[in-house]
């Protein structure tokens, strides 16, 4: 039997999420909570198996509560169960070493087959997921390979065009003349073969040099 703490701060989602586990009947429910403080103290009380935990909560979010639960020793496994699809909180959650990651829209077999592989000690994540996963880390290669590529000044400056600067705001921003932040922006166009402003853009935001 797979004993599950319930942590989320809708009530109507908690008596769903009841119903639907121990309509299963290697599961059970053993308590609920609402906020991340109180989930920590039903943690250290009972000593569940498995918390399914969801991100946005009051009184600690659900990345502060699994950052807490992994430092425990005997930690129960952990299952976000949320409608968080930003890559940056999935990254954080894997580093925590959280074993699951579910969003809500998925079909109930696919939460029981999230709880099933992460008690056996594998990890799980929804489909959409794994896609963010793939993207992120896809943009961090590309953000590698063009700071390998190229010059920092022509980084910084390759950031100053995404982020709208004219050519004179650049030169001021970097103590430079007009005349030699232009030949780098040239030089930079020619090693990324891009002839247009807008397009540098795209392809700052595309590597992850700053945000869409």
């Amino acid at each position: 039997m797979v004993n599950i703490l319930l942590v989320d701060d809708h009530q109507l989602v908690r008596k769903g999420l009841k119903a639907l586990l121990e309509s299963h009947e290697g599961y059970q429910v053993i308590a609920e909570a609402s906020n991340g403080r109180d989930a920590l103290l039903l943690i250290d009380s009972l000593r569940p198996d498995l918390v399914l935990l969801d991100i946005m909560m009051p009184e600690k979010n659900g990345l502060e509560v699994a950052a807490e639960i992994v430092r425990r020793p005997c930690a129960p496994k952990i299952l976000l169960l949320t409608m968080c699809h930003i890559a940056e909180y999935i990254s954080e959650a894997l580093k925590l070493g959280i074993q699951g990651y579910v969003v809500k829209d998925a079909a109930p077999t696919e939460l029981f087959n999230a709880i099933d592989t992460i008690m056996r000690d594998e990890i799980y994540l929804s489909p959409s997921v794994s896609k963010q996963i793939m993207t992120l880390l896809q943009k961090r290669n590309e953000k590698e390979t063009v700071v390998n590529n190229l010059t920092g000044r022509q980084v910084q400056i390759l950031k100053l065009i995404a982020l709208g600067y004219s050519s004179k705001a650049m030169a001021d921003e970097l103590s430079l003349s007009v005349k030699t932040i232009e030949a780098h922006r040239s030089q930079l166009m020619q090693r990324l073969g891009i002839r247009e402003v807008a397009s540098l853009v795209r392809y700052a935001m595309r590597v992850g040099l700053i945000e869409e």
